[in-house]
């Protein structure tokens, strides 16, 4: 184990050369291609991962672009390590270019720094290193990359039936020492038309339903008079706001809020809900009501859902949360996109069925898009002890295992937790937002951490 560490020290500049490459790859999912279901820069992600797996003698598959994997060992069961290559999209409002990797002050800057480029090279080079060292294993290991875990693992679906399901195993896609359970996330689109005429001609916001959309652009009917209201109200609302008058009689309206993880909608400042608000500072006609019912539902404080009637809790994953992810308008009316991460004890149809007796009545259609089971496993169950002890044995902390919104791989699988990788005190941050940046030592930390953890797991 001795020689593993040392091994591990010394790919330090190797590794870090290897994630910077990676980001500059902006792997957001993108039109399909033949071949290429997530588009060409998701393809590109993955060709460059599975290609220097393979310059470390390490067997590969690519499936058919969906997904890919580096193997090593040949027991009968098998240890996945579920990451993925897609990015979320990069947004505004960073300080430095989002694919261009730039190292400073010990972070190196960019989209995928930390979500989930990172974990997919700490555990590339800890595979390499217990090669290298020769440390038998009982187990097969796979190191399994994938391209579309931000928009719906399609990618994993495609995997698991064509390739097959690991026994058992993790993705390094949350946070140290162990996420023992994720919420079901549950995305749900509202739809109303607007009962006239109103000032509204179009409101956009948000780029995708997981983040807390930081921006939002509306154009609507009205004079100088109207765009010094909305400008009062924004300022009410301590928000940053532009308003131009065209002299086509309307009103450009722009509106700032503060992105974040939509799992996590508390720690931003929704740009849509903002401008919902600074556009009330109109007479709305026949938005009025939808425009209103919104800001009820949605509006300010309302991300516990308790304007949904939807505030539900329990015990081994905490509180629902709900993210007014997209939205929508023009001038016959408007649709919005929520994430809702719901308890694990939470049936999605109970969810839903609050949720419609509140629209239905209201004239607003709500409906399910998209569905993803929660995960659970029993805390001193074996594969959550084993982690655990590595984890205090490498860092000495005495951490306990969470749960969480986030939703990782480790739910497409039957025995597996999220595991890393940052610790509990990381100095990295911007996931999801801009300048995402990653504390470059963590980078090493968790490779050392998933090198243990492969032994303790895999090995003979």
């Amino acid at each position: 184990m001795d020689r593993l560490d040392e091994l591990l020290e010394s790919y330090r500049e190797e590794m870090l050369e290897t994630l910077r490459e990676l980001v500059r790859i902006p792997s957001v999912d993108g039109e399909p291609l033949p071949g290429k279901p997530f588009g060409a820069q998701c393809a590109r992600a993955l060709d460059y991962a599975l290609g220097k797996a393979a310059s470390f003698g390490f067997e590969t598959l690519n499936d058919d672009y969906y997904a890919g994997h580096a193997a090593y060992g040949d027991g009968e069961r098998t240890l996945g390590i579920l990451a993925h290559l897609d990015v979320v999209p990069e947004g505004d409002d960073w300080t430095v270019p989002p694919y261009e990797a730039v190292v400073k002050n010990g972070f190196l800057y960019g989209r995928g720094a930390t979500d989930n480029k990172n974990s997919c090279v700490s555990c590339l080079y800890a595979l390499r290193a217990i090669r290298e060292a020769g440390i038998p294993l009982r187990d097969r290991v796979l190191l399994i990359m994938g391209c579309n875990e931000e928009k719906g693992s399609a990618d994993m679906a495609h995997y698991m039936t064509h390739v097959g399901m690991p026994d058992y195993g993790f993705s390094p896609d949350s946070g140290f020492p162990v996420c023992y359970a994720e919420k079901g996330i549950h995305r749900v689109q509202l739809k109303a038309g607007f009962d006239g005429d109103s000032p509204i001609v179009s409101i956009a916001a948000g780029n995708a339903v997981n983040i807390v959309p930081n921006r939002c652009h509306a154009t609507v009917k009205g004079c100088e008079k109207c765009a010094q209201r909305i400008r009062a109200r924004a300022e009410k609302l301590g928000a940053p706001c532009t308003v131009t008058v065209r002299e086509d009689g309307l009103l450009d309206v722009m509106v700032e809020g503060v992105a974040s993880h939509g799992a996590h909608p508390e720690g931003g400042r929704n740009a849509a809900v903002l401008m919902l608000q600074a556009l009330s500072a109109l007479e709305l006609g026949g938005a009025q009501k939808t425009v209103d019912f919104l800001l009820d539902v949605l509006g300010p404080g309302k991300w516990d859902g308790s304007g949904l009637n939807i505030c539900l809790s329990d015990e081994p994953s905490g509180a629902l949360t709900v993210n007014l992810g997209i939205l929508r308008a023009d001038a016959s009316g408007v649709t919005v996109q929520l994430d809702i991460r719901q308890p694990v004890t939470v049936s999605f149809d109970e969810v839903l069925g609050k949720i419609r007796a509140l629209c239905e009545p209201c004239g607003v259609c709500a409906e399910s898009i998209s569905r993803s089971d929660p995960l659970y496993q029993p805390v001193d169950g074996e594969l959550v002890s084993t982690l655990m002890k590595v984890y205090r044995d490498i860092t000495g902390r005495d951490d306990a295992p969470f749960s969480m919104g986030g939703g990782t791989y480790a739910r497409t699988m039957k025995n597996a937790v999220a595991f890393g990788p940052s610790l509990p005190d990381s100095r990295s941050a911007g996931c999801h937002g801009p300048d995402e940046r990653l504390y470059i030592e963590e980078l090493y930390t968790a490779a050392r951490i998933y090198a243990h953890t492969i032994v303790a797991l895999a090995g003979k």
